[in-house]
């Protein structure tokens, strides 16, 4: 009987040894899923957390962007109450008005300026005339070189020369000279071939460029000179 109630007692013990060992592993396997569960809610929760700081961030960005603009709005909004109201004022006190505060201002100027205003006034008035003078030169020399290129036109189809009219501006008059060599009558761009030529160049005065080359080159293909400015010639 003590032997049949000992094996008994082992046995009891074996099961209960096996039932905790199991137990025992459930309970490992649900701990390990547990914490891999709380890592990833921790990783979750990081993430969380730096797309809430970038948001503020933007936030602020947005809300500075937001404040500067409304500042400039303000700032728009007075000038343009300010203009409209000088306007408006202006047209109030009418033209008459106008008219008599810029006589005013000219007289002050003027009485206040005293002979230095004088000079200036000199000073302006014969620069004026030197760029009168000038535009009327520039006008003669267009006008001689349209008559010339018309009389070569015409001449040099016969004589079989190729011209190229060069004007010479002096402080007294304006001369046209044309340079001749054999070969054919060349009225036509001296870039391209295609066009008539009606740029007249300066400073070397070359009338030997069409419209389109005379905008994009910018040397005399004949003397190879800097271009610094030049005219369109009417021929018509």
């Amino acid at each position: 009987m003590d032997k049949v109630r000992m094996e008994i007692e082992e046995r009891r013990k074996k099961q209960a040894r096996k039932i905790m060992e199991a137990i025992e592993v459930g309970m490992m396997k649900r701990l390990r899923a547990k914490e891999e569960e709380i890592e990833k809610i921790g990783k979750l929760n990081w993430a969380l957390e730096e797309r809430v700081k970038s948001l503020c961030v933007e936030n602020q960005i947005w809300r500075d962007l937001a404040q500067t603009n409304e500042a400039t709005a303000n700032a728009l909004r007075t000038n343009l109450e300010q203009v409209l109201a000088q306007v408006k004022d202006e047209r109030t006190r009418g033209p008459g008005f106008l008219e008599d505060d810029a006589d005013n201002e000219n007289d002050d100027v003027n009485a206040g300026a005293g002979p230095m205003g004088a000079v200036l006034a000199d000073d302006a008035q014969s620069c004026c005339g030197e760029n009168d003078g000038l535009e009327a030169e520039a006008e003669a020399a267009v006008e001689v070189a349209r008559g010339e290129w018309r009389s070569l036109a015409t001449a040099d189809r016969n004589d079989g020369r190729n011209c190229v009219v060069e004007l010479e501006t002096t402080t007294s008059n304006v001369v046209a000279r044309c340079s001749s060599s054999t070969g054919g009558y060349n009225r036509w761009c001296r870039n391209c071939g295609k066009e008539e030529s009606c740029v007249l160049l300066l400073p070397c005065r070359h009338l030997c460029l069409c419209t389109v080359c005379g905008s994009s080159l910018h040397t005399c293909p004949i003397c190879k000179s800097t271009k610094n400015a030049s005219v369109h010639v009417n021929m018509s």
